[in-house]
């Protein structure tokens, strides 16, 4: 049967196909391997000491072409800082397509060294290569950080914990619509939100955010919603905590720029990728001191729901009306693009 399914559309794997063929072929088991493959987990954790343990992550960039470089380096950090870690290597192994202008090329390195030396990330190696095979260029970075035994976080949700989400819905699409679609919305919205809406892009990292809430304690899971975006990032940290969430859309933050430009593209904002949205599920005694916190250092953050022990999410809308949330694994990006 599988023999027969082919690959209509482009995203992530559907994760009926991630339990079935990539989760059944991991190679040898290992031990020191703490956290490994699993739906909804941003990274693997692998112990090297009684107290040390690194982190790694690997993620390409495919959905948007300009500052292709710092999307790279910066989703692939998100990910390692949500396991309570320190990003502080990167690889990349960028591949562009005949024809790309030597300049182009300059200019993702220079976005990888300039997003890198912001967060004190060192760049340790990767390839390069120009082929025939893509027509856009693509990047595949691998991000290694440490962090000690007692402040990992790995997906522990419990019912009761509060749903806590920093900024705004979709910051990352947000930003890709903005740089990439310029032209096609310089005639659709004012000016001032085009650029504020390509502002988006230096609120990408949630390295700052993690840290502040790790400091206050009571995380039981952290998450980086990036493609199907806030419904599908509350999902997947739903789904590797094996229990379910209500969730309130009239709660969930939209920036007025989000709104207009999906608004352009008949997107829904909460199905749209959003890196730079830091995602907690945190203990129901400390997460107003969390958002406190975390608001005291400019940084906003909202409760939007509760973890509960029935596996099901429920998106409560403000009429009262239900909707059942399940994976969605084709972002709304990919309409666009």
């Amino acid at each position: 049967m599988i023999k027969k399914i082919k690959f209509t559309t482009g995203g992530k794997i559907p994760n009926r196909f991630l339990n079935e063929i990539v989760f059944k072929n991991l190679g040898n088991s290992n031990d020191r391997v703490i956290y490994g493959p699993g739906i909804g987990r941003d990274a693997a954790a692998i112990r090297l000491s009684d107290n040390k343990i690194l982190v790694v992550k690997s993620d390409p960039i495919t959905g948007t072409i300009k500052h292709i470089g710092r999307y790279a380096v910066i989703i692939n950090a998100n990910d390692i800082a949500v396991l309570g870690a320190s990003p502080q290597f990167f690889m990349s192994t960028i591949l562009i397509p005949i024809d790309t202008s030597l300049d182009d090329f300059s200019t993702i390195c220079k976005d990888i060294n300039q997003a890198a030396k912001e967060l004190n990330i060192s760049i340790v190696g990767g390839h390069s290569e120009v082929t025939a095979k893509v027509e856009n260029p693509i990047i595949c970075g691998s991000m290694f950080g440490e962090t000690t035994s007692d402040l990992l976080i790995m997906a522990n949700s419990k019912p009761g914990d509060k749903l806590i989400m920093t900024k705004s819905a979709a910051i990352e699409g947000t930003a890709i619509l903005a740089w990439d679609k310029e032209d096609y919305l310089k005639d659709k919205i004012e000016k001032k939100v085009l650029i504020k809406a390509k502002n988006f892009i230096n609120m990408l990292s949630i390295l700052k955010e993690s840290r502040i809430a790790l400091q206050i304690g009571g995380i039981t899971a952290m998450h980086d919603p990036t493609e199907g975006g806030i419904l599908n990032g509350i999902f997947e940290l739903c789904e590797s905590a094996k229990v379910g969430a209500i969730i309130y859309r009239d709660k969930i933050p939209i920036a007025k720029e989000t709104k207009e430009l999906c608004s352009v593209f008949k997107l829904d904002p909460l199905r749209l990728i959003s890196s730079g949205t830091l995602l907690m599920s945190i203990n129901s005694h400390v997460f107003e001191q969390t958002i406190t916190a975390l608001e005291s250092q400019g940084i906003a953050a909202t409760c939007i729901g509760e973890i509960k022990e029935q596996k099901a999410i429920i998106l409560y809308e403000k009429n009262g009306n239900q909707e059942l949330i399940n994976d969605q694994n084709q972002d709304q990006i990919w309409r666009v693009f």
